[in-house]
């Protein structure tokens, strides 16, 4: 019995053959080359001429320099699209400066019979990919479910809404359903099949959830739990405490509940922030309608306090980074707040309560301030808000219409510096009397420069978790920035009764052997890793992976994780761009007994780019075990660095489960 090699930490090859010299068994199936990502304000690295038809007749779009690309709704006075418009027929500016357009393009609502859908791609047993099934033309729509921020009371409602849509929406309608709590899930991927979509809305998954971070589970609402301030303040209550103490217990009571507010901004954007990555690999406008039941990103002062700007939080430059995915993602918000037409709590007599002045002010303060969030959500990204309606079934409807007939426009700006600052987007059309919906403006941060992403969002670095924790979070949809196929072997060896040694056992849970090795190959698009040029023309890789065993509770079980730096001459990197391999090797141990999953992905840490894949071990352990070869590539020209361990990469989130952990 011959073991796997067990490199003592990652590995870089370039084989410069059709199939990557790394594997003892050839990957088949179609070759993945995804396109590069054209987006607001973010450099595209492909050394091709500007294309706006491909050979299959499927609109696309290649590029040689940095684009900005915006998607412009057009309606005329009673809400409906307008159609025929010329390139002609815009101007845009950019900071007030004029534009010149590079690409138009007009997108309309396509007859199901010519819809197209970019299968998965079919491989062989043991290969994988995070390039999913989805629309190839026509609208890409998601339903998003957000469980974190509605209440009870309200899910089912919205639920019905959303099936009674189902029931009326028109034949070969694509639509897929995500699931937002403290993370994101996917509940049905991209499909027509209407009986699929409504068992996705009515399953386990898809039933009302309570919210543990809302203060009122049952009917909502962020106002904190005063019962203690409550009590102390009652005359027939128990003795009553000075001033100077109720001070600081109101003050306890409204810091409480400006922190569990703020873990709910925190894991919302974090939720866009995977979203978002995962739409990343799909080409074109997606809509993304979110029903929700408030918009928790910013915490106002409060009157009630001593000093009204104790518990305030901003997350500006938090929204400014999710707005940037989203931006690149090339996804517009559509929010839809999942508890209708509201009423003023005066009028409610039902709940047994005493309504106060003050009481009705607070709630007409929250919705407007929510329904001000919802704005601004949906025009960062050129979507639209839909609220105070019980017409659901309608805003679903109107938001997909909307999202389906619209024009793109595409310009390289005439400010080619990266200065992060924001820039503001003006669009007019030679005609009056229309509306215009699209994305005001975008932050021009270098999206091949992590460490000036970093640099700005130094403040929100303590309570937001790294691009890779939330990429290996269990059971998350696979992000698809970085497009990649992995093999995953069991090896040629009996099991063990002790882990490999470069792997981490998590201590806070028993895991008990024996235990049986597995090869994970992995080999991304390289045209989806940035390498960015350094003195005297060379490029310079930073890559890292990390492979995760969950078992089935979602629990962290066993980590391996790796990072490399390589320098590339600029033939390597020609060769690289061109087909040759860039293929990456680790071995992690699994629990023989029970069922397991393994969970990983490639990091580009220059782009801040990532790719995941998940596989139940069930999948691979009776396949054949790997071989060991003769033939095995060189390694990368630079050496590899010693092994990361997760933990220290990673700044910890509030109540972040899925934290990886040494």
């Amino acid at each position: 019995m011959v073991r796997l090699s067990r490199p003592r930490s990652f590995h870089l090859v370039f084989v410069l053959t059709l199939a990557a010299a790394s594997f003892a068994v050839p990957m088949h199936g179609p070759s993945q080359v995804s396109k590069p990502a054209v987006s607001s304000g973010s450099t595209v690295a492909q050394p091709s001429g500007l294309k706006t038809q491909s050979s299959d007749g499927v609109a696309t779009m290649h590029v040689s320099s940095n684009m900005v690309v915006i998607d412009v709704v057009v309606t005329d006075s009673k809400q409906n699209p307008v159609h025929g418009l010329k390139a002609s027929d815009f101007t845009l500016m950019e900071n007030g400066k004029p534009q010149a357009l590079s690409h138009f393009e007009e997108h309309t609502s396509i007859p199901t019979a010519d819809l197209k859908v970019i299968p998965a791609p079919k491989l062989r047993p043991g290969i994988f990919s995070n390039q999913a099934s989805a629309p190839a033309n026509g609208p890409v729509n998601i339903l998003l479910l957000d469980y974190l921020n509605t209440p009870l009371t309200a899910q089912p409602y919205a639920r019905r809404e959303l099936l009674n849509y189902l029931d009326k929406s028109p034949a070969g309608t694509r639509i897929a359903i995500f699931g937002m709590s403290t993370h994101l899930s996917i509940l049905q991927g991209f499909t027509a099949d209407k009986s699929l979509l409504k068992a996705a809305l009515t399953q386990s998954k898809g039933t009302p959830q309570a919210s543990r971070l809302l203060t009122d589970a049952f009917s909502g609402g962020s106002s904190p739990d005063t019962s203690m301030s409550d009590t102390y303040s009652d005359p027939d209550g128990p003795a009553s405490i000075n001033q100077e103490a109720m001070d600081d217990l109101t003050r306890f009571e409204y810091m409480q509940a400006s922190f569990v507010q703020d873990a709910r901004a925190q894991y919302t954007l974090n939720d866009f922030d995977q979203l978002a990555r995962y739409l990343m690999g799909i080409p074109g406008r997606k809509n993304v309608i979110w029903f929700s039941g408030s918009f928790p990103l910013d915490i106002e002062p409060n009157v009630d306090e001593a000093d009204p700007n104790d518990s305030v939080v901003r997350n500006d430059d938090a929204v400014r980074t999710t707005d940037n995915l989203l931006t690149r993602a090339q996804v517009a918000l559509y929010p839809v707040d999942a508890r209708g037409l509201q009423t003023d709590p005066a009028n409610n007599f039902a709940s047994g309560k005493t309504v106060t002045n003050t009481s009705a002010m607070d709630f007409m303060s929250q919705t407007a301030q929510e329904h001000e969030t919802m704005e601004a959500m949906a025009e960062d990204t050129g979507g639209q808000a839909f609220y105070n309606t019980n017409g659901l079934t309608q805003a679903v409807s109107k938001a997909i219409e909307i999202g389906s007939n619209y024009y793109t426009l595409s310009y390289s700006p005439t400010n080619m510096e990266w200065d992060a600052r924001f820039r503001a987007i003006k669009i007019k059309l030679a005609e009056q009397g229309m509306k215009l919906i699209y994305r005001q403006g975008y932050y021009a941060v270098d999206p091949n420069d992590k460490n000036k992403v970093v640099a700005d969002s130094v403040a929100m670095v303590s309570t937001r978790p790294s691009t890779m924790v939330t990429a290996m979070i269990h059971g998350a949809p696979d992000p698809s920035e970085i497009i990649f196929q992995a093999r995953i072997r069991p090896a040629n060896t009996a099991p063990e009764d002790e882990v490999l040694q470069h792997n981490q056992v998590n201590p806070k849970l028993k895991v008990e052997g024996p235990y049986r090795e597995y090869g994970v190959d992995l080999v991304p698009d390289a045209r989806s890793v940035s390498c960015p040029a350094s003195a005297g023309g060379n490029r310079h890789c930073s890559i890292e992976m990390w492979t995760f065993v969950y078992n089935s509770d979602g629990e962290k079980l066993i980590t391996v994780s790796d990072r490399l730096h390589s320098m590339l001459t600029p033939k390597d990197y020609r060769n690289m761009l061109a087909g040759k391999k860039m293929a990456f090797h680790q071995q992690i141990s699994v629990p023989v007994k029970g069922n397991y999953y393994l969970r990983t992905a490639i990091h580009d840490m220059d782009s801040d780019r990532v790719g995941a894949i998940e596989v139940p071990v069930a999948a691979v352990a009776r396949l054949n075990p790997l071989q060991a070869r003769s033939d095995a590539p060189v390694s990368a020209p630079t050496a590899p660095e010693p092994p990361v361990t997760p933990a220290a990469e990673a700044p910890v989130s509030a109540g972040a489960a899925a934290t990886p952990q040494k």
